[in-house]
């Protein structure tokens, strides 16, 4: 286990890494459909946009270049990082010399270079943070990048897009692009230590993919990534739309979505990292897990009309505590399976679990019109009552010692 290297420069840096990566894809991908929108795109062309967010599924494509970078610079990360948060923020200010509406293929073609970006910039930070961490903190490490992850949504797709309504297109870049040089700034000040990470054994390659899941203990953590998402994300995927068809309006579910659910989920980010730290993966995994149970069956007072305000709370809010307080947990384990090749092998192991995210989130809103909300939402507690029997079986077999 290596020394730690989490100085408070370094606390502050890696937040303002996780939350700046997201801010300007954020407003990009989220904000700019509904300024779309507004002008007349047809939600045919917008669904071009969304599927932008896919680049943060198959970043562990190029994540191997990332990481043999890395390597021929002794396992430093600081000169990778200014170049890359340098670019980002490149792209991000030349979209204000175009017009908004009139150069929307300009701005797509920007989205998605700034989306590359991004995600380029989360495989170095994700191989820093797995760098300057030791294995106690990487639940704090964890909460670091779930609370940056929804301040960039905020800040991008919220506060952003409130700026815009009064400031005009090129104000609101410019705030984007100087929010993010802050973070530059950051990097360019952080003095970083020495500490070789990845082996020089042999050349870094996609072959690393195939051999990351050879052993037994790794084929059952990639069932445990496969598994965990599922009933959270159905969860997330439907409460939306069912809270529309309840009768909710607009403003009531975007304040519920984007301040209540916010403020939720960076509380039990907190509370999380902070369980990690005094007890075992194992057992805030079932204490999660028994949380999601419980409370996704909640959702089917809201949905039979039960007016009660408390266990409408408590339903709704269980879905984005699940959120909050899942990604602190999958940060650590994620890092606790790497082997030699910190950026490229957190990217391919969070991708699985995007991808799967992704899916099962889409795949609980199409079925919902089969079979029902009432069948999703049990199916929703389901998945997570068997993730809860699935960590009580087999956790042991490839939990790590605490450090």
């Amino acid at each position: 286990m290596h020394k730690s290297q989490l100085t408070k420069q370094a606390i502050f840096l890696l937040g303002s890494l996780y939350t700046t990566q997201f801010v300007g894809f954020a407003f990009f991908s989220v904000a700019i459909v509904a300024i779309w929108r507004k002008s007349g795109m047809s939600l045919e062309q917008l669904g071009f946009v969304s599927l932008l967010s896919m680049v943060w599924v198959l970043k562990f494509l190029w994540s191997p270049m990332v990481e043999r970078y890395i390597q021929k610079n002794d396992g430093y990360y600081k000169k990778f990082l200014l170049i890359v948060q340098s670019l980002l923020i490149g792209a991000i200010f030349i979209v204000s010399f175009f017009d908004v509406i009139a150069d929307k293929e300009i701005i797509f073609l920007s989205l998605v270079l700034i989306g590359l970006l991004s995600a380029t910039q989360d495989i170095a930070t994700e191989g820093f943070a797995y760098k300057i961490l030791k294995k106690s903190e990487r639940g704090f490490g964890g909460t670091l990048k779930t609370i940056g992850g929804i301040l960039g949504y905020v800040l991008g797709a919220g506060v952003a897009l409130s700026i815009y309504e009064k400031v005009g297109w090129e104000m609101t870049i410019y705030m984007l692009a100087l929010l993010s040089s802050i973070t530059l700034f950051q990097v360019f000040l952080y003095k970083e230590s020495a500490l070789q990470i990845a082996s020089k054994d042999e050349a870094v390659s996609w072959k690393i993919f195939y051999r990351f899941w050879n052993t037994k203990n790794k084929k059952i953590w990639l069932a445990f990534l496969i598994l965990f998402p599922i009933g959270m994300s159905i969860a997330n995927g439907v409460l939306i739309p069912l809270l529309v068809d309840k009768g909710w309006d607009l403003e009531k579910i975007g304040f519920v979505k984007g301040v209540i659910g916010s403020i939720l989920g960076i509380l039990s980010a907190i509370v999380s990292g902070w369980l990690l730290k005094r007890f075992s993966r194992k057992s805030v995994l079932i204490g999660v897990s028994f949380l999601e149970v419980v409370g996704f069956l909640l959702l089917l007072s809201l949905y039979h009309g039960n007016t009660n305000m408390i266990l409408n709370a408590l339903a709704i809010g269980t879905v984005f505590i699940s959120y909050g307080a899942s990604m602190p947990i999958i940060s650590a384990l994620i890092m606790d399976h790497i082997e030699s090749y910190p950026s490229a092998e957190n990217a391919l192991q969070f991708a699985i679990y995007m991808f799967i995210s992704v899916g099962a989130s889409a795949s609980g809103v199409s079925l919902s019109g089969v079979f029902g909300y009432e069948t999703m939402i049990i199916a929703s507690s389901l998945f997570s009552l068997l993730t809860m029997f699935f960590v009580v079986m087999f956790f042991k077999e490839f939990e790590y010692e605490r450090a």
